[in-house]
């Protein structure tokens, strides 16, 4: 055999780092402790920490296995750590095969009826029992008491897979039923059960959508399916981008970099210091994360100049313009608006092309955040609210809320007299108003019970 084959011997030792930091490999031979298989011949050796040994036996021993294998090597004092380093370098042995022996995880014998019980729970407890207006939407118990259940604490050792599996249902037990009809405290309802089948498929896969080479199938998927939103809110064919982000206010933050890198290309290299005094404009019913991410990125949240809205909580366009002139006479640059297609206080849509023309006429950017009212451009009946949306330069979209009108939503919440009075006034023919009893007035985070009472007989009692 070849001299290099004891590269195994000594770099994959020195690779797992068998050696204590002021340990040499002088003190780690003939052992019944370690054990290291040589790549060269199969044969096994032991290795302990062995310090009385001296340089001339450690050599011996080594020696002796390699002339009984034929490496041919020779070693001296000086020489020793040269070739344990030329060796280090080696970048294949011969001894390879090995690897294909490897057990992996999965193993089906030992984790396949786990997998099959483990999609029972999910599928019996988790979509059906989850989604059954039979049962309820949370239990609720104080967070002191559900540490307890849960066991929270690291375990010392593994669990078998029934515990695994009972705490997979105490799980599901303890969560909020966001698929269920009874919860509509955030903007989703309902579980797909297309989607959820695909979760589980990307779940399975655990693909890293970076390149092609990496992930083909879900790169050409993410492609296709940025396109045809594109198509959707009406951008030219073959024109633009897009990328999935991990919500709204994070799509609302990458837009705010698009616009100030477009405005004044030089920040990428030379920073916030290269521009002047940068303003964006927001409806004052806009999404907090606008303020919030322009903190962020470093513009400041006092940059961010808030426009009046009408009585239905729209831009108003002629205060945008005396903002932007203000703006102008403070020696600061307007770079960008953010306009709002659905916003969380009234629902309102922005006047899309008024604002447009007045981006064009300042050479601004316009970003449209449509996380919530974005739905509406699927919608025959709806999509003229977005209508404009095809001239802006970015445009945030959350698919997975519905609009709300074209799914028999007409629920509405409230938490104190203020919202039950918005309740009255823009939804005078809803069908069922939603109170919210909270278990704690002196709670920061005012979480309670929920339960309907009818608009008619309830409602003006309530407001009394």
């Amino acid at each position: 055999m070849p001299a290099a084959s004891n590269a195994c011997l000594i770099s994959t030792y020195t690779q797992t780092s068998c050696f204590e930091d002021d340990k040499a490999p002088s003190d780690y031979i003939s052992s019944d402790e370690e054990q290291l298989e040589s790549g060269c011949t199969g044969r096994k050796f032991h290795y302990e920490n062995k310090a009385e040994r001296t340089f001339n036996a450690e050599m011996t021993a080594f020696e002796d296995f390699a002339g009984k294998n034929s490496i041919g090597a020779a070693f001296t004092r000086e020489n020793f750590n040269e070739v344990a380093a030329q060796d280090l370098m080696v970048a294949k042995s011969e001894k390879t095969s090995d690897f294909a022996s490897y057990e992996s995880l999965p193993e089906a014998a030992k984790h396949e009826k786990f997998f099959r019980a483990a999609f029972e729970v999910l599928l019996k407890e988790g979509v059906f029992s989850a989604t059954s207006r039979k049962n309820k939407v949370n239990e609720w118990v104080n967070p002191e008491e559900l540490e307890k259940v849960l066991e929270l604490d690291v375990n010392p050792g593994p669990s078998s897979h029934g515990k695994l599996l009972d705490l997979m249902k105490t799980v599901i037990k303890y969560s909020v039923k966001t698929g269920h009809p009874y919860f509509v405290n955030q903007l989703f309802s309902s579980v797909d059960p297309y989607g959820l089948v695909g979760q589980w498929l990307a779940d399975t896969l655990n693909p890293s959508v970076y390149t092609y080479e990496v992930s083909p199938v879900f790169s050409l998927m993410e492609e296709h399916v940025l396109a045809q939103m594109r198509s959707i809110v009406g951008f030219p064919e073959d024109a633009g981008d897009g990328i999935f982000c991990p919500g709204g206010s994070m799509a609302n933050g990458y837009a705010i970099s698009c616009a100030r890198h477009y405005a004044f290309p030089q920040i990428k290299t030379q920073g916030l210091a290269s521009c002047p005094r940068l303003v964006l404009y927001t409806s004052e019913d806009a999404h907090y994360s606008i303020k919030k991410l322009a903190a962020f990125e470093g513009l400041g949240s006092d940059n961010v100049y808030l426009i009046k809205t009408d009585a239905r909580g729209r831009i108003l366009p002629e205060d945008l313009r005396a903002q932007i002139e203000r703006t102008l006479s403070e020696g600061a640059v307007p770079f960008m608006v953010s306009a709002t297609s659905g916003t969380t206080v009234l629902g309102a849509f922005d006047p899309l092309p008024a604002i447009a023309d007045l981006c064009t006429e300042y050479k601004m950017w316009l970003h449209v955040d449509a996380a919530w009212g974005g739905g509406a451009l699927v919608s025959r009946k709806h999509r003229h609210l977005l209508n404009g949306i095809e001239r802006a330069d970015s445009v945030t979209w959350n698919p997975h809320i519905r609009y709300a009108s074209e799914n028999g939503i007409d629920t509405m919440t409230f938490y104190n007299e203020m919202e039950l009075q918005k309740v009255k006034q823009f939804h005078p023919n809803a069908q069922l108003v939603i109170r919210i009893r909270c278990d704690a007035e002196v709670a920061q985070c005012q979480l309670g019970m929920k339960f309907g009472c009818d608009a008619i007989t309830e409602a003006p009692r309530l407001l009394r």
